[in-house]
């Protein structure tokens, strides 16, 4: 299985060998920064490639640099007359990471906030509410989006 989604769009243009290399070449960005790519389309000797970084524990790569990365995979190995065209998605971090037992704790003093109010508006177990406020409980990043929205409702 490939690295590089729709892959084989470039059955027709490129031998295995070079489908090979540009897979491998594209395995080492996954790996290091997390990127992916999605061939989009080929038409008219354009190449439209999808680059998109994921969540990893290093630096993220802003718009020209997922350009670059991007030009660093595809640009050896097409052929010259085919021209590439990157569409860059650069990483979003959820707003939902800002949750920590902290955060809550702040939210439930600035909007007057008792767990048991939390309880009967979300239905949740008021023990369950009390470990995540403490510490106790770890949060999911689903139970994080609920805290988060649920302050930023009221």
């Amino acid at each position: 299985m490939s690295t590089i989604k729709n892959l084989e769009m470039l059955a027709d243009v490129l031998e295995e060998q070079e489908l090979q290399k540009l897979d491998a070449a594209a395995s080492l960005h996954k790996r290091q920064s997390n990127l992916e790519f999605t061939l989009v389309s080929l038409e008219d000797n354009t190449l439209t490639v999808e680059t998109e970084q994921g969540k990893t524990t290093g630096n993220y790569a802003n718009y020209k640099t997922l350009i670059k990365r991007t030009g660093e995979v595809f640009d050896k190995i097409l052929p010259n007359s085919i021209k590439l065209q990157v569409l860059p998605k650069e990483f979003v971090e959820s707003p939902a990471m800002v949750v920590t037992p902290d955060w809550i704790d702040k939210k439930m003093q600035e909007k007057e906030v008792r767990i048991k109010q939390i309880a009967f508006d979300t239905g949740l177990d008021r023990k369950d509410i009390s470990g995540w406020i403490t510490g106790e409980r770890n949060m999911s990043q689903i139970v994080k989006a609920m805290f988060y929205f649920y302050f930023k409702s009221l």
